[in-house]
């Protein structure tokens, strides 16, 4: 019995160690790795080494974004013309209401393609004349955005008003428009104009919010993108809208 199990050990010791030989022989197939794969998997470029700790962004300059009171950020010559298109804004918002404007008066209404417009005598009274003036505030585009053509027309030279506009606001507030400048270089200036408005509350008598809107209180703001060009001929308004007349241009 013993000499029968020393057997069986001997040809399971030589089993197992032809076993260990064969896999020691056998030879492995090559792996072909493509180029694309080397430089990194599907063709992506391997990661570059990373920075530690990345640095943390610049904080935002308060003041940069900060309304201004005033546009003291705007040359001279800019404010000039920023001033004179809120002068226009009286009569750019009902047309008519050139005709009352030092120097003018009315000619009487005409119709014209079945709109009444009222005919200007008078200092303005020229169409030609008084187009140019106004091309000396506003490019040819802002004009387009304001709707001049149809609110002025010709009328055998003659300038001649629509009849008919619209009132400013009511919930316009009795405290000053502040500014953000936007962005600003030698060919151009943008900046943000923000009206202020008032509501009267509920609760709140006839009294009381006059007074809280003579104190300069406001409930809430707009704001309204203003853009300056600097043209051959100077510094222009390219892109106006005024906070009395909101909805209208």
């Amino acid at each position: 019995m013993k000499k029968i199990l020393l057997a069986v050990i001997a040809a399971a010791a030589a089993a197992a160690a032809f076993f260990l030989y064969s896999l020691a022989t056998v030879e492995l197939p090559e792996l072909e790795i493509d180029s694309s794969v080397q430089a990194g998997h599907s063709g992506v470029a391997p990661l570059q080494g990373q920075p530690e700790s990345a640095p943390s962004p610049a904080p935002a300059d308060p003041e940069a974004t900060e309304p201004s009171p005033d546009l003291a950020f705007l040359s001279q010559e800019q404010q000039d013309v920023f001033s004179r298109a809120q002068e226009t804004v009286i009569y750019l918002a009902d047309p008519s209401n050139l005709a009352f404007q030092t120097g003018n008066d009315s000619g009487g209404e005409v119709l014209l393609e079945g709109r009444s417009y009222l005919l200007i005598t008078g200092q303005d009274e020229n169409y030609q004349d008084f187009r140019a003036r106004m091309r000396t505030i506003f490019t040819e585009r802002c004009l387009e955005q304001l709707d001049f053509d149809a609110r002025f027309r010709s009328r055998d030279g003659q300038l001649a008003a629509l009849v008919g506009g619209v009132g400013g606001a009511i919930d316009y507030a009795e405290c000053p428009d502040t500014y953000r400048l936007e962005s600003a270089d030698d060919d151009a200036v943008t900046f943000t104009l923000i009206g202020h408005y008032i509501q009267q509350q509920p609760e709140e008598t006839d009294t009381d919010f006059l007074t809280r809107r003579a104190g300069g209180a406001f409930d809430s703001t707009m704001e309204f993108s203003i853009r300056l060009v600097n043209s051959a001929e100077g510094w222009r308004m390219d892109e106006f809208h005024s906070p009395r007349f909101p909805y209208t241009f």
